[in-house]
């Protein structure tokens, strides 16, 4: 959402419950008779308002998004009836919109290509073109890349093929003004949507070229260090398997009754129920696992062992207090961890909690998902370091004497670590896992020189992935300043 903290309001530690709590603003009568005839309040949000002011007052010269100067095209695609196919040589792999602004781009569902819908080219994006996310959660850009040109996407993206350098249009477009002037637009009642037509409307700050190029090869910088992130985290999994003598999981291997995979069905002894009745417990796709791990080269440890880990623990659950940046300490939740960077990052109040030692985590601890969406993986950086997490994280603290790290998160992240993570879940609206059962996910127990090889690899990717996020922040900060001071660093 837009950060509030950048207007003349004061801090939100300081306002009387009354403020805080209604917001009021005027507007000019014509502007209720322009574009769509809005008379709901949200489309003249202040933060709207200020934005258009601002921009207006800047002494930029102002072209329209949709303007053939600033982007060639603007376009979102028809919703579409998916079709997938199991087999991925027949396949376009899939990525929904959610998927694009993740870290790891992964696919697991291919859309088949005779079902597709035509043309087919429309759906797959081009490097340099900027994607926004327009049903549910609206706004969020991101910039394509080649990592992202073989998949085919969501029709939930409005597409931007810009004629302006890219990087630019993406910082504008990501800061407060650039938001809230895209979030004004929304409409639709239980689903929130916008449309091409209401971006090509946003007016954008015509800079000098040298500072547009300055904003665009910065951005870019931010773009590549997350490519060559990825690329790291690949090489990571590569030496995993070459050094612990494993072949890739193969889920065929995976015994079922009688054979036949659909419905799925497997027999088990009352000696092996260990006192659990739910079926996914004990659907042998873990135990498989396990089984295929034996092979390798080094013998086994459950993850609790004191050799490889000195702690796991979840903290408690607290009521939480959010303030302003100035005055709070950054709040990680699960929902973080695989995104690219952490979108809508909370803080919490310091005054309102005094000891949050607790939820505290330190660089080099490993994070995993543990309520949710369960055993998404992440290590933290040195930029994470003091920051405060939720309990929906699992902290991992390895025996630095044994064990890296980043071999841990490399493990994990494989099927030999998730299906054993997933094999653990508990409960009924929202899966669970507890500190015991994570402690019981069997590791190959490699020399520490092996796992330092794979480690070191993870732990410089996940520093590349913050130091883009440090540099696109402060490219993005800069250019709010330039806008609404004339300042840009």
């Amino acid at each position: 959402m837009v950060k509030r903290e950048v207007l003349t309001s004061p801090p939100a530690e300081t306002l009387p419950v009354s403020e805080s709590k209604v917001c009021s603003f005027s507007v000019h009568a014509h502007w209720l008779s322009e574009g769509d005839l809005r008379l709901d309040a949200s489309f003249h949000a202040d933060e709207a308002v200020r934005a258009r002011h601002l921009l207006e007052e800047s002494g930029f010269q102002l072209k329209n998004l949709g303007n053939p100067d600033v982007s060639q095209e603007i376009y979102n695609l028809y919703r579409f009836k998916r079709i997938y196919t199991s087999n991925p040589d027949i396949g376009y792999p899939y990525l929904s919109a959610s998927e694009t602004f993740m870290f790891r781009l992964q696919s697991n569902r291919w859309i088949a290509r005779d079902k597709a819908p035509s043309p087919a080219e429309r759906y797959f994006a081009k490097a340099g073109w900027i994607l926004v996310s327009c049903s549910g959660t609206l706004g969020r850009c991101v910039l394509v890349t080649k990592r992202m040109e073989p998949y085919f996407l969501t029709h939930d993206l409005i597409r931007i093929i810009p004629s302006l350098p890219a990087g630019f249009i993406y910082a504008f477009l990501s800061t407060w003004l650039g938001q809230a002037l895209m979030l004004k637009e929304e409409y639709g009642g239980t689903i929130s949507h916008l449309e091409p037509s209401h971006l090509e409307k946003i007016p954008v700050p015509l800079l000098p070229d040298d500072k547009q190029q300055a904003i665009h090869k910065k951005i870019t910088k931010a773009y590549y260090l997350r490519d060559e992130a990825n690329e790291l985290l690949d090489r990571a999994d590569e030496l995993l398997h070459a050094e612990l003598g494993l072949q890739r999981f193969d889920d065929s291997q995976v015994s079922y009754f009688g054979g036949v995979t659909k419905p799925k069905s497997f027999l088990l002894k009352a000696s092996e129920l260990d006192g659990r009745f739910d079926a996914s417990f004990h659907f042998p796709i873990a135990k498989t696992a396990i089984e295929q791990l034996r092979t390798g080269k080094y013998l086994l440890k459950q993850l609790g062992d004191t050799d490889l880990t000195e702690h796991i623990l979840i903290p408690p659950r607290f009521r939480r207090i959010y303030v302003s940046p100035e005055h709070g300490i950054p709040f990680l939740q699960g929902s973080h961890l695989p995104m690219m960077k952490p979108y809508d990052l909370k803080y919490l109040s310091r005054r309102a909690h005094p000891n949050l030692s607790p939820w505290i985590i330190n660089k080099g601890w490993l994070l995993i998902t543990c309520s949710g969406t369960i055993g998404r993986i992440a290590l933290a950086p040195t930029a994470m370091d003091g920051w405060a997490a939720s309990q929906h994280i699992l902290r991992i603290i390895a025996n630095l004497l044994n064990t890296h790290p980043g071999y841990l998160a490399a493990f994990l992240s494989t099927p030999y670590g998730q299906h054993q993570l997933t094999s653990k879940i508990y409960g009924g609206v929202v899966d669970e896992l507890t500190e015991n059962d994570a402690a019981e996910v069997w590791v190959p127990n490699a020399p520490l020189e092996v796992q330092q090889r794979i480690g070191t690899l993870v732990e410089q990717a996940f520093e590349k992935k913050e130091e883009a996020n440090q540099i696109e922040k402060e490219v993005i900060d800069g250019l709010e300043k330039l806008i609404t001071a004339g300042k840009f660093p």
